[in-house]
Protein backbone atom coordinates (compact mmCIF):
# COMPACT_ATOMS: atom_id res chain seq x y z
CA UNK A 1 0.00 0.00 0.00
CA UNK A 2 2.80 2.50 0.90
CA UNK A 3 4.19 1.88 -2.58
CA UNK A 4 1.25 2.70 -4.32
CA UNK A 5 0.85 5.74 -2.47
CA UNK A 6 4.32 7.10 -3.02
CA UNK A 7 3.89 6.21 -6.95
CA UNK A 8 0.73 8.07 -6.92
CA UNK A 9 2.42 11.16 -4.72
CA UNK A 10 5.51 11.03 -7.62
CA UNK A 11 2.96 10.95 -10.62
CA UNK A 12 0.84 14.07 -9.29
CA UNK A 13 4.42 15.86 -8.74
CA UNK A 14 5.08 15.45 -12.58
CA UNK A 15 1.68 16.17 -13.34
CA UNK A 16 1.33 19.60 -11.36
CA UNK A 17 4.64 20.89 -11.56
CA UNK A 18 5.50 24.45 -10.84
CA UNK A 19 5.29 26.13 -14.02
CA UNK A 20 7.55 28.81 -15.27
CA UNK A 21 7.41 32.47 -16.55
CA UNK A 22 8.69 32.12 -19.89
CA UNK A 23 11.47 34.77 -21.75
CA UNK A 24 13.14 35.41 -24.52
CA UNK A 25 16.64 37.15 -24.95
CA UNK A 26 18.36 38.01 -28.28
CA UNK A 27 15.47 38.02 -30.65
CA UNK A 28 16.15 40.69 -32.89
CA UNK A 29 14.16 40.13 -36.07
CA UNK A 30 10.91 38.11 -34.85
CA UNK A 31 8.98 40.11 -32.83
CA UNK A 32 8.70 38.73 -29.11
CA UNK A 33 4.61 38.49 -29.37
CA UNK A 34 5.29 36.15 -32.69
CA UNK A 35 7.52 33.52 -30.83
CA UNK A 36 4.86 33.52 -27.51
CA UNK A 37 2.26 32.82 -30.79
CA UNK A 38 4.27 30.24 -32.36
CA UNK A 39 4.17 28.01 -29.03
CA UNK A 40 0.60 28.53 -28.75
CA UNK A 41 0.78 31.37 -25.96
CA UNK A 42 -0.90 34.51 -25.88
CA UNK A 43 1.39 37.83 -24.26
CA UNK A 44 -1.21 39.73 -22.79
CA UNK A 45 -2.01 43.09 -24.18
CA UNK A 46 -1.43 46.52 -22.16
CA UNK A 47 -5.18 46.71 -21.49
CA UNK A 48 -5.02 42.63 -20.26
CA UNK A 49 -3.43 43.54 -17.33
CA UNK A 50 -5.64 40.84 -15.64
CA UNK A 51 -4.16 37.98 -17.49
CA UNK A 52 -0.90 36.39 -16.34
CA UNK A 53 2.03 36.14 -18.07
CA UNK A 54 2.79 32.88 -20.29
CA UNK A 55 4.07 30.07 -18.53
CA UNK A 56 5.58 26.48 -19.72
CA UNK A 57 6.01 23.67 -17.63
CA UNK A 58 9.41 22.97 -17.42
CA UNK A 59 8.82 19.23 -18.36
CA UNK A 60 8.30 20.42 -22.02
CA UNK A 61 11.55 22.62 -22.34
CA UNK A 62 13.39 20.42 -24.82
CA UNK A 63 10.09 20.18 -27.50
CA UNK A 64 9.72 24.19 -26.77
CA UNK A 65 13.06 24.94 -28.33
CA UNK A 66 12.44 22.01 -30.98
CA UNK A 67 9.04 24.70 -31.75
CA UNK A 68 11.27 27.72 -31.92
CA UNK A 69 13.86 26.02 -33.91
CA UNK A 70 11.39 24.97 -36.65
CA UNK A 71 9.79 27.85 -36.29
CA UNK A 72 12.83 30.12 -37.23
CA UNK A 73 13.37 28.12 -40.14
CA UNK A 74 10.04 29.23 -41.62
CA UNK A 75 11.32 32.74 -41.30
CA UNK A 76 14.25 32.27 -42.79
CA UNK A 77 16.63 31.67 -40.03
CA UNK A 78 18.17 27.75 -40.88
CA UNK A 79 21.14 28.22 -38.34
CA UNK A 80 19.42 30.08 -35.94
CA UNK A 81 20.70 28.64 -32.45
CA UNK A 82 18.64 28.31 -29.03
CA UNK A 83 19.89 27.84 -25.46
CA UNK A 84 18.13 28.37 -21.91
CA UNK A 85 18.38 28.61 -18.33
CA UNK A 86 16.46 29.08 -15.17
CA UNK A 87 16.38 31.56 -12.44
CA UNK A 88 13.98 33.33 -9.86
CA UNK A 89 11.23 30.47 -11.23
CA UNK A 90 11.81 31.83 -14.88
CA UNK A 91 12.79 30.14 -17.96
CA UNK A 92 14.68 32.37 -19.98
CA UNK A 93 15.58 31.35 -23.98
CA UNK A 94 18.47 32.93 -25.33
CA UNK A 95 18.46 33.47 -29.50
CA UNK A 96 21.24 33.91 -31.61
CA UNK A 97 19.50 34.61 -35.08
CA UNK A 98 22.70 34.28 -37.04
CA UNK A 99 22.35 35.28 -40.77
CA UNK A 100 19.13 34.68 -42.53
CA UNK A 101 18.48 33.29 -46.26
CA UNK A 102 17.89 35.72 -48.45
CA UNK A 103 16.65 35.41 -52.21
CA UNK A 104 19.12 35.20 -54.58
CA UNK A 105 17.32 34.94 -58.05
CA UNK A 106 14.12 35.24 -58.05
CA UNK A 107 11.80 34.22 -61.94
CA UNK A 108 7.97 34.75 -62.46
CA UNK A 109 6.80 33.56 -65.90
CA UNK A 110 3.30 35.04 -65.75
CA UNK A 111 0.97 37.03 -68.49
CA UNK A 112 -0.47 38.75 -65.45
CA UNK A 113 1.73 41.33 -63.22
CA UNK A 114 1.85 39.27 -59.98
CA UNK A 115 3.54 41.96 -57.85
CA UNK A 116 1.07 42.97 -55.53
CA UNK A 117 0.47 39.03 -54.84
CA UNK A 118 3.98 37.62 -54.68
CA UNK A 119 5.16 39.11 -51.63
CA UNK A 120 9.43 38.65 -52.54
CA UNK A 121 11.73 40.69 -54.22
CA UNK A 122 15.82 39.59 -54.86
CA UNK A 123 17.79 40.36 -51.51
CA UNK A 124 14.24 39.84 -49.34
CA UNK A 125 14.71 37.08 -46.41
CA UNK A 126 12.92 34.05 -47.31
CA UNK A 127 9.95 32.84 -45.44
CA UNK A 128 8.46 29.28 -46.00
CA UNK A 129 4.78 29.99 -45.20
CA UNK A 130 4.86 32.91 -46.95
CA UNK A 131 5.89 31.24 -50.52
CA UNK A 132 3.34 28.72 -49.53
CA UNK A 133 0.60 31.53 -49.13
CA UNK A 134 1.80 33.17 -52.24
CA UNK A 135 0.86 29.95 -54.24
CA UNK A 136 -3.05 30.19 -52.64
CA UNK A 137 -2.75 34.27 -53.42
CA UNK A 138 -1.66 33.34 -57.09
CA UNK A 139 -4.79 30.54 -57.35
CA UNK A 140 -6.78 33.60 -56.42
CA UNK A 141 -5.38 36.37 -58.31
CA UNK A 142 -6.41 34.05 -61.05
CA UNK A 143 -9.84 32.64 -60.21
CA UNK A 144 -10.79 36.85 -60.35
CA UNK A 145 -9.13 36.63 -63.56
CA UNK A 146 -11.75 34.18 -64.24
CA UNK A 147 -9.24 31.25 -64.96
CA UNK A 148 -10.58 28.72 -62.14
CA UNK A 149 -7.96 26.21 -62.99
CA UNK A 150 -4.31 27.39 -63.60
CA UNK A 151 -1.01 25.08 -64.00
CA UNK A 152 0.98 26.46 -61.17
CA UNK A 153 4.54 25.45 -60.78
CA UNK A 154 6.33 26.67 -57.86
CA UNK A 155 10.27 25.61 -57.03
CA UNK A 156 12.21 26.98 -54.41
CA UNK A 157 16.03 26.00 -53.75
CA UNK A 158 17.96 26.63 -50.82
CA UNK A 159 21.30 26.61 -50.34
CA UNK A 160 22.15 26.84 -45.80
CA UNK A 161 25.46 27.21 -46.48
CA UNK A 162 25.55 30.16 -48.63
CA UNK A 163 22.21 31.46 -46.85
CA UNK A 164 20.69 31.60 -50.83
CA UNK A 165 17.06 30.92 -52.37
CA UNK A 166 16.38 30.48 -55.44
CA UNK A 167 12.21 30.71 -56.74
CA UNK A 168 10.50 30.26 -59.71
CA UNK A 169 7.18 30.60 -60.34
CA UNK A 170 5.52 29.24 -64.03
CA UNK A 171 2.15 29.74 -64.39
CA UNK A 172 0.39 28.63 -67.49
CA UNK A 173 -3.65 29.50 -68.19
CA UNK A 174 -6.64 26.77 -69.48
CA UNK A 175 -9.84 28.43 -71.06
CA UNK A 176 -12.10 31.25 -68.73
CA UNK A 177 -14.39 29.54 -66.75
CA UNK A 178 -17.65 30.97 -65.85
CA UNK A 179 -20.44 29.98 -62.92
CA UNK A 180 -22.54 26.92 -63.93
CA UNK A 181 -25.24 25.95 -62.03
CA UNK A 182 -26.72 27.83 -58.87
CA UNK A 183 -27.85 25.13 -56.09
CA UNK A 184 -29.19 27.64 -52.83
CA UNK A 185 -30.74 25.88 -50.19
CA UNK A 186 -33.02 27.92 -47.58
CA UNK A 187 -34.20 26.80 -44.06
CA UNK A 188 -37.27 26.17 -42.03
CA UNK A 189 -38.14 29.72 -41.79
CA UNK A 190 -35.51 31.15 -44.67
CA UNK A 191 -37.01 31.20 -48.31
CA UNK A 192 -34.09 29.88 -50.77
CA UNK A 193 -35.02 33.01 -52.56
CA UNK A 194 -34.05 35.17 -49.93
CA UNK A 195 -30.15 33.89 -50.06
CA UNK A 196 -30.37 33.55 -53.68
CA UNK A 197 -31.15 37.69 -54.31
CA UNK A 198 -27.71 37.92 -51.68
CA UNK A 199 -25.54 36.14 -54.12
CA UNK A 200 -23.79 38.36 -56.85
CA UNK A 201 -23.43 35.96 -58.38
CA UNK A 202 -25.59 34.38 -61.73
CA UNK A 203 -25.13 31.09 -63.97
CA UNK A 204 -22.94 32.54 -67.13
CA UNK A 205 -21.42 35.11 -65.64
CA UNK A 206 -17.50 34.82 -65.42
CA UNK A 207 -16.12 33.28 -62.61
CA UNK A 208 -14.26 35.20 -59.67
CA UNK A 209 -13.16 34.30 -56.40
CA UNK A 210 -14.03 37.74 -55.71
CA UNK A 211 -17.85 37.35 -56.16
CA UNK A 212 -17.80 34.17 -53.70
CA UNK A 213 -15.86 36.38 -50.96
CA UNK A 214 -18.89 39.16 -51.34
CA UNK A 215 -21.41 36.06 -51.28
CA UNK A 216 -20.21 35.11 -47.94
CA UNK A 217 -19.84 39.09 -46.82
CA UNK A 218 -23.87 39.39 -48.19
CA UNK A 219 -24.64 36.54 -45.83
CA UNK A 220 -23.19 37.08 -42.49
CA UNK A 221 -24.33 40.74 -42.96
CA UNK A 222 -27.58 39.01 -41.85
CA UNK A 223 -27.01 37.90 -38.26
CA UNK A 224 -30.33 35.16 -38.71
CA UNK A 225 -27.82 32.83 -40.12
CA UNK A 226 -25.45 31.53 -37.89
CA UNK A 227 -23.57 29.67 -40.56
CA UNK A 228 -22.75 29.17 -44.84
CA UNK A 229 -21.34 27.31 -47.06
CA UNK A 230 -20.87 27.95 -50.59
CA UNK A 231 -19.04 24.47 -52.31
CA UNK A 232 -17.28 24.77 -55.73
CA UNK A 233 -17.50 21.90 -58.21
CA UNK A 234 -15.27 22.91 -60.87
CA UNK A 235 -15.89 21.33 -64.26
CA UNK A 236 -12.90 21.11 -66.45
CA UNK A 237 -13.76 19.95 -69.50
CA UNK A 238 -16.92 22.66 -69.66
CA UNK A 239 -15.00 25.38 -68.14
CA UNK A 240 -17.85 25.66 -65.31
CA UNK A 241 -17.82 26.14 -61.63
CA UNK A 242 -21.04 24.83 -60.10
CA UNK A 243 -22.19 26.48 -56.66
CA UNK A 244 -23.49 25.15 -54.04
CA UNK A 245 -24.91 27.07 -50.90
CA UNK A 246 -26.33 26.08 -47.54
CA UNK A 247 -27.27 27.96 -44.70
CA UNK A 248 -27.76 27.51 -41.19
CA UNK A 249 -30.57 29.45 -39.32
CA UNK A 250 -29.79 31.35 -35.63
CA UNK A 251 -31.39 29.07 -33.32
CA UNK A 252 -31.08 31.60 -31.19
CA UNK A 253 -32.30 34.82 -33.06
CA UNK A 254 -33.47 37.39 -29.99
CA UNK A 255 -30.11 39.09 -29.13
CA UNK A 256 -29.77 41.81 -26.31
CA UNK A 257 -26.65 44.06 -26.56
CA UNK A 258 -25.15 46.64 -24.53
CA UNK A 259 -22.16 48.45 -24.47
CA UNK A 260 -19.86 51.39 -22.91
CA UNK A 261 -17.46 53.61 -24.37
CA UNK A 262 -15.91 56.96 -24.91
CA UNK A 263 -14.69 59.34 -27.57
CA UNK A 264 -13.42 63.09 -27.81
CA UNK A 265 -16.09 64.04 -29.80
CA UNK A 266 -19.65 62.94 -27.68
CA UNK A 267 -17.27 61.96 -24.28
CA UNK A 268 -19.19 58.96 -22.42
CA UNK A 269 -21.32 56.20 -24.12
CA UNK A 270 -23.55 53.75 -23.33
CA UNK A 271 -25.55 51.53 -24.93
CA UNK A 272 -28.37 49.39 -24.70
CA UNK A 273 -30.86 47.12 -27.05
CA UNK A 274 -32.63 43.84 -28.03
CA UNK A 275 -32.98 42.88 -31.54
CA UNK A 276 -35.11 39.67 -33.32
CA UNK A 277 -32.41 39.00 -36.25
CA UNK A 278 -35.19 36.57 -37.71
CA UNK A 279 -38.60 37.95 -37.32
CA UNK A 280 -41.18 35.92 -38.41
CA UNK A 281 -38.70 34.13 -40.87
CA UNK A 282 -36.89 35.88 -44.28
CA UNK A 283 -34.19 37.78 -42.04
CA UNK A 284 -36.90 40.50 -41.13
CA UNK A 285 -35.18 42.13 -38.30
CA UNK A 286 -37.09 43.93 -35.07
CA UNK A 287 -34.71 45.89 -33.26
CA UNK A 288 -35.28 48.65 -30.16
CA UNK A 289 -32.21 50.11 -29.01
CA UNK A 290 -30.85 53.37 -27.09
CA UNK A 291 -27.72 55.12 -26.79
CA UNK A 292 -26.37 57.82 -24.91
CA UNK A 293 -23.63 60.53 -24.69
CA UNK A 294 -22.65 63.38 -22.83
CA UNK A 295 -24.34 65.70 -25.85
CA UNK A 296 -26.98 63.38 -27.42
CA UNK A 297 -29.38 60.89 -26.01
CA UNK A 298 -31.39 58.69 -28.55
CA UNK A 299 -33.57 55.68 -28.53
CA UNK A 300 -35.23 54.25 -31.49
CA UNK A 301 -37.14 51.23 -33.59
CA UNK A 302 -35.88 49.57 -36.91
CA UNK A 303 -37.50 47.82 -38.71
CA UNK A 304 -35.21 46.46 -41.99
CA UNK A 305 -36.91 43.41 -44.89
CA UNK A 306 -34.85 41.69 -47.10
CA UNK A 307 -36.54 41.61 -50.34
CA UNK A 308 -35.71 39.06 -53.58
CA UNK A 309 -33.18 40.58 -56.69
CA UNK A 310 -30.75 42.41 -53.95
CA UNK A 311 -33.37 44.88 -52.54
CA UNK A 312 -34.24 45.29 -49.14
CA UNK A 313 -36.85 47.76 -47.42
CA UNK A 314 -37.50 49.33 -43.81
CA UNK A 315 -38.34 51.73 -41.79
CA UNK A 316 -37.01 53.23 -38.61
CA UNK A 317 -38.65 55.99 -35.73
CA UNK A 318 -36.95 57.56 -33.20
CA UNK A 319 -36.82 60.00 -30.82
CA UNK A 320 -33.07 62.13 -29.70
CA UNK A 321 -32.22 65.32 -27.64
CA UNK A 322 -28.87 66.93 -28.52
CA UNK A 323 -26.89 69.16 -27.19
CA UNK A 324 -25.52 71.68 -29.69
CA UNK A 325 -22.78 74.46 -29.27
CA UNK A 326 -25.40 77.60 -28.28
CA UNK A 327 -28.95 75.60 -28.42
CA UNK A 328 -30.40 71.96 -27.50
CA UNK A 329 -32.93 70.12 -30.31
CA UNK A 330 -35.14 67.58 -29.46
CA UNK A 331 -36.38 65.45 -32.49
CA UNK A 332 -38.57 62.81 -33.50
CA UNK A 333 -37.60 61.16 -36.55
CA UNK A 334 -38.15 58.37 -38.86
CA UNK A 335 -38.29 57.49 -42.22
CA UNK A 336 -39.42 54.14 -44.82
CA UNK A 337 -36.63 53.20 -47.02
CA UNK A 338 -35.82 51.39 -50.30
CA UNK A 339 -32.17 50.31 -51.02
CA UNK A 340 -30.84 47.97 -53.55
CA UNK A 341 -27.68 46.23 -53.44
CA UNK A 342 -25.59 45.63 -56.99
CA UNK A 343 -21.83 44.32 -56.32
CA UNK A 344 -20.29 47.04 -54.67
CA UNK A 345 -22.58 49.46 -55.11
CA UNK A 346 -25.81 50.15 -52.81
CA UNK A 347 -28.28 52.84 -53.46
CA UNK A 348 -31.08 54.38 -50.94
CA UNK A 349 -34.28 55.94 -51.61
CA UNK A 350 -35.88 57.60 -48.45
CA UNK A 351 -38.69 59.40 -47.44
CA UNK A 352 -37.82 61.60 -44.40
CA UNK A 353 -39.68 63.40 -41.58
CA UNK A 354 -37.90 65.56 -38.93
CA UNK A 355 -40.10 67.50 -36.22
CA UNK A 356 -37.36 69.51 -34.18
CA UNK A 357 -37.87 71.70 -31.18
CA UNK A 358 -35.30 74.32 -30.92
CA UNK A 359 -34.50 75.07 -27.17
CA UNK A 360 -32.12 76.81 -24.85
CA UNK A 361 -30.97 78.82 -27.21
CA UNK A 362 -28.56 81.61 -26.31
CA UNK A 363 -28.89 83.49 -28.91
CA UNK A 364 -32.58 83.63 -30.25
CA UNK A 365 -31.25 85.46 -33.71
CA UNK A 366 -29.06 82.68 -35.11
CA UNK A 367 -31.02 79.51 -32.82
CA UNK A 368 -34.40 80.88 -32.80
CA UNK A 369 -36.61 78.97 -30.30
CA UNK A 370 -39.13 76.71 -32.76
CA UNK A 371 -40.53 73.46 -33.46
CA UNK A 372 -40.66 72.72 -37.17
CA UNK A 373 -41.60 69.71 -39.34
CA UNK A 374 -39.95 68.86 -42.58
CA UNK A 375 -40.51 66.29 -44.72
CA UNK A 376 -37.92 65.09 -47.13
CA UNK A 377 -36.70 62.47 -49.96
CA UNK A 378 -33.56 61.51 -49.88
CA UNK A 379 -31.21 59.89 -51.92
CA UNK A 380 -28.13 58.27 -51.04
CA UNK A 381 -25.31 56.11 -53.33
CA UNK A 382 -22.31 54.08 -51.82
CA UNK A 383 -19.10 52.62 -53.08
CA UNK A 384 -16.59 51.32 -51.17
CA UNK A 385 -13.58 48.55 -51.88
CA UNK A 386 -11.70 48.97 -48.64
CA UNK A 387 -10.18 45.54 -47.12
CA UNK A 388 -11.55 46.64 -43.85
CA UNK A 389 -14.18 48.42 -41.99
CA UNK A 390 -11.90 49.72 -38.65
CA UNK A 391 -8.60 49.50 -39.55
CA UNK A 392 -8.72 49.25 -43.64
CA UNK A 393 -5.13 49.42 -45.54
CA UNK A 394 -6.26 49.58 -48.57
CA UNK A 395 -8.83 50.38 -51.45
CA UNK A 396 -11.46 53.57 -51.69
CA UNK A 397 -15.17 54.70 -50.99
CA UNK A 398 -17.36 57.14 -52.41
CA UNK A 399 -20.61 58.57 -50.95
CA UNK A 400 -23.50 61.12 -52.00
CA UNK A 401 -26.79 61.97 -50.50
CA UNK A 402 -29.03 64.49 -51.09
CA UNK A 403 -32.38 66.11 -49.94
CA UNK A 404 -35.48 68.52 -49.75
CA UNK A 405 -38.75 69.56 -49.60
CA UNK A 406 -41.06 72.40 -50.85
CA UNK A 407 -42.50 74.43 -48.10
CA UNK A 408 -46.04 73.10 -47.96
CA UNK A 409 -48.91 72.49 -45.57
CA UNK A 410 -46.41 69.57 -44.44
CA UNK A 411 -43.39 70.65 -44.75
CA UNK A 412 -41.63 73.92 -42.78
CA UNK A 413 -39.36 74.59 -45.48
CA UNK A 414 -38.33 74.86 -49.27
CA UNK A 415 -34.66 73.74 -48.96
CA UNK A 416 -31.83 71.32 -50.76
CA UNK A 417 -29.03 69.67 -49.09
CA UNK A 418 -26.01 67.49 -50.21
CA UNK A 419 -22.98 65.75 -49.10
CA UNK A 420 -20.50 64.34 -51.32
CA UNK A 421 -17.30 62.30 -49.65
CA UNK A 422 -14.84 59.83 -50.94
CA UNK A 423 -11.34 58.34 -49.56
CA UNK A 424 -8.11 56.49 -51.00
CA UNK A 425 -5.78 54.24 -49.41
CA UNK A 426 -2.19 53.36 -51.00
CA UNK A 427 -0.28 51.06 -48.79
CA UNK A 428 3.43 51.14 -49.45
CA UNK A 429 4.52 47.99 -47.88
CA UNK A 430 3.99 48.22 -44.21
CA UNK A 431 2.90 52.21 -44.49
CA UNK A 432 -0.20 53.67 -45.66
CA UNK A 433 -1.12 57.00 -47.64
CA UNK A 434 -4.46 58.12 -47.02
CA UNK A 435 -6.32 60.68 -48.80
CA UNK A 436 -9.74 62.11 -48.21
CA UNK A 437 -12.68 64.87 -49.06
CA UNK A 438 -15.90 66.32 -48.32
CA UNK A 439 -18.35 68.70 -49.56
CA UNK A 440 -21.07 69.79 -48.51
CA UNK A 441 -23.77 72.03 -49.39
CA UNK A 442 -27.60 73.67 -47.97
CA UNK A 443 -29.23 76.10 -49.61
CA UNK A 444 -32.76 77.71 -48.13
CA UNK A 445 -35.19 79.06 -50.47
CA UNK A 446 -38.37 79.16 -48.27
CA UNK A 447 -39.32 78.83 -44.20
CA UNK A 448 -37.41 77.77 -42.01
CA UNK A 449 -34.74 74.96 -40.79
CA UNK A 450 -33.41 73.38 -37.67
CA UNK A 451 -30.46 74.89 -36.70
CA UNK A 452 -29.01 72.18 -36.58
CA UNK A 453 -28.79 71.23 -40.42
CA UNK A 454 -25.89 73.74 -40.90
CA UNK A 455 -22.91 72.43 -41.27
CA UNK A 456 -20.68 72.36 -37.85
CA UNK A 457 -16.75 71.80 -38.26
CA UNK A 458 -14.09 70.46 -36.07
CA UNK A 459 -13.42 67.29 -34.26
CA UNK A 460 -11.79 63.68 -34.64
CA UNK A 461 -13.87 63.68 -38.36
CA UNK A 462 -13.09 66.49 -39.59
CA UNK A 463 -10.59 68.92 -38.73
CA UNK A 464 -8.38 68.04 -35.54
CA UNK A 465 -6.93 71.52 -34.44
CA UNK A 466 -10.31 72.33 -33.17
CA UNK A 467 -13.10 70.54 -30.62
CA UNK A 468 -16.37 68.49 -31.77
CA UNK A 469 -17.87 71.58 -34.05
CA UNK A 470 -15.64 74.35 -32.40
CA UNK A 471 -14.53 75.36 -36.26
CA UNK A 472 -15.77 78.42 -38.10
CA UNK A 473 -17.15 82.20 -37.48
CA UNK A 474 -18.28 82.72 -33.69
CA UNK A 475 -21.25 84.65 -32.72
CA UNK A 476 -21.34 87.58 -29.23
CA UNK A 477 -21.25 84.62 -26.80
CA UNK A 478 -18.54 82.53 -28.50
CA UNK A 479 -20.62 80.11 -29.68
CA UNK A 480 -20.05 78.59 -33.58
CA UNK A 481 -22.74 79.74 -35.99
CA UNK A 482 -22.58 76.78 -38.20
CA UNK A 483 -22.08 77.16 -42.06
CA UNK A 484 -24.32 76.88 -45.03
CA UNK A 485 -21.41 75.07 -46.99
CA UNK A 486 -17.94 73.11 -46.59
CA UNK A 487 -15.49 71.67 -48.03
CA UNK A 488 -12.46 69.40 -46.15
CA UNK A 489 -9.94 67.47 -47.17
CA UNK A 490 -7.39 65.41 -45.26
CA UNK A 491 -3.71 64.14 -45.94
CA UNK A 492 -2.76 61.21 -43.40
CA UNK A 493 0.68 59.00 -43.60
CA UNK A 494 -0.07 56.09 -41.75
CA UNK A 495 3.23 53.84 -40.57
CA UNK A 496 4.73 51.33 -38.10
CA UNK A 497 6.46 52.33 -34.47
CA UNK A 498 6.90 48.66 -32.65
CA UNK A 499 4.71 45.87 -32.46
CA UNK A 500 1.29 46.55 -32.37
CA UNK A 501 2.06 50.42 -31.77
CA UNK A 502 1.34 52.37 -35.22
CA UNK A 503 2.13 56.35 -35.73
CA UNK A 504 0.42 58.60 -37.99
CA UNK A 505 1.13 62.30 -39.55
CA UNK A 506 -1.89 64.49 -40.94
CA UNK A 507 -3.12 67.80 -42.35
CA UNK A 508 -6.37 68.62 -42.35
CA UNK A 509 -7.75 71.90 -44.72
CA UNK A 510 -11.12 72.96 -43.96
CA UNK A 511 -13.15 75.89 -45.86
CA UNK A 512 -16.96 76.90 -44.67
CA UNK A 513 -18.99 79.24 -46.43
CA UNK A 514 -22.21 81.43 -45.39
CA UNK A 515 -23.80 80.37 -48.07
CA UNK A 516 -24.39 77.39 -50.46
CA UNK A 517 -21.21 78.08 -52.33
CA UNK A 518 -18.01 77.36 -50.36
CA UNK A 519 -15.84 80.27 -49.84
CA UNK A 520 -11.98 79.97 -50.02
CA UNK A 521 -10.64 82.71 -49.13
CA UNK A 522 -9.85 81.54 -45.69
CA UNK A 523 -8.30 78.24 -44.89
CA UNK A 524 -8.32 76.62 -41.39
CA UNK A 525 -4.88 74.36 -41.78
CA UNK A 526 -4.17 72.06 -39.31
CA UNK A 527 -1.27 69.92 -39.06
CA UNK A 528 -0.35 66.89 -36.11
CA UNK A 529 0.32 63.05 -35.48
CA UNK A 530 -1.35 60.24 -33.95
CA UNK A 531 -0.64 56.58 -32.14
CA UNK A 532 -2.79 53.76 -32.73
CA UNK A 533 -2.01 50.79 -30.65
CA UNK A 534 -4.03 47.53 -32.29
CA UNK A 535 -6.72 45.31 -30.59
CA UNK A 536 -8.86 42.60 -31.55
CA UNK A 537 -11.82 45.62 -31.70
CA UNK A 538 -9.59 47.62 -33.72
CA UNK A 539 -7.04 50.31 -32.88
CA UNK A 540 -7.27 52.37 -29.75
CA UNK A 541 -6.37 55.54 -31.43
CA UNK A 542 -5.15 59.32 -30.16
CA UNK A 543 -4.18 62.35 -32.13
CA UNK A 544 -3.22 65.49 -31.51
CA UNK A 545 -3.58 68.69 -33.73
CA UNK A 546 -2.74 72.41 -34.13
CA UNK A 547 -3.99 75.28 -36.60
CA UNK A 548 -0.92 76.24 -38.24
CA UNK A 549 -2.35 80.13 -37.90
CA UNK A 550 -1.91 79.94 -33.99
CA UNK A 551 -0.20 76.54 -33.05
CA UNK A 552 0.29 77.54 -29.47
CA UNK A 553 -3.37 79.15 -29.03
CA UNK A 554 -5.79 76.49 -30.94
CA UNK A 555 -5.02 72.67 -30.18
CA UNK A 556 -6.99 69.81 -29.60
CA UNK A 557 -6.91 65.98 -28.72
CA UNK A 558 -9.03 63.13 -30.05
CA UNK A 559 -9.39 59.75 -29.14
CA UNK A 560 -11.36 57.27 -30.44
CA UNK A 561 -11.79 53.61 -31.55
CA UNK A 562 -10.55 52.49 -35.33
CA UNK A 563 -8.99 54.54 -37.75
CA UNK A 564 -11.18 57.55 -39.33
CA UNK A 565 -11.24 56.27 -42.93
Amino acid sequence: MSKKIFFYFLLSTLLFADSLELLFEGNKNIDTRELYKSLGLHKPYLYEFYKDEPQINPKTIELTLLTLRNYYKTKGYFNAKLSYIEENNKLIIGIEENDAVRIKNLVILSEFDLSEVIPFEKGDRFESDLFTQSKKDIAAFYGNESYCNPNIDAKTWIDIDTNEAYILYDIATNDLCYFGTLDVGGSESIDAAIVSSLLPIEEGALFSYESISQSYKNIYRHEGISKVSIDTDVDVNQSRVNIKVSIDENEKPLRFQAGLGISSDEGAMALLGIKHRNFYGDLKTLSLSTRVTQIRQTIKLNYDVPLIDRNYSGLEVGFKNEDFIGFEEQSVFGSIYLKQQKGLHSFKESLVFDNAKTYRSNDLVLFPHSSLFVLSPKLEWNYDTRDKLLDPSRGYFLSAEMMGSLKSEISDASYYKYKLSGAVLFPFGSNILGLKSKYGSLKLYEGELPASYRFYTGGMYSNRAYGYRELGELNAQGDPKGSYSVFESTLEWRFGIYGNVRGMVFSDVSFIGDNAIVEYNKAYTSVGFGLRYKTPIGPIALDFGVDTDAPSKQYAIHFHIGELF
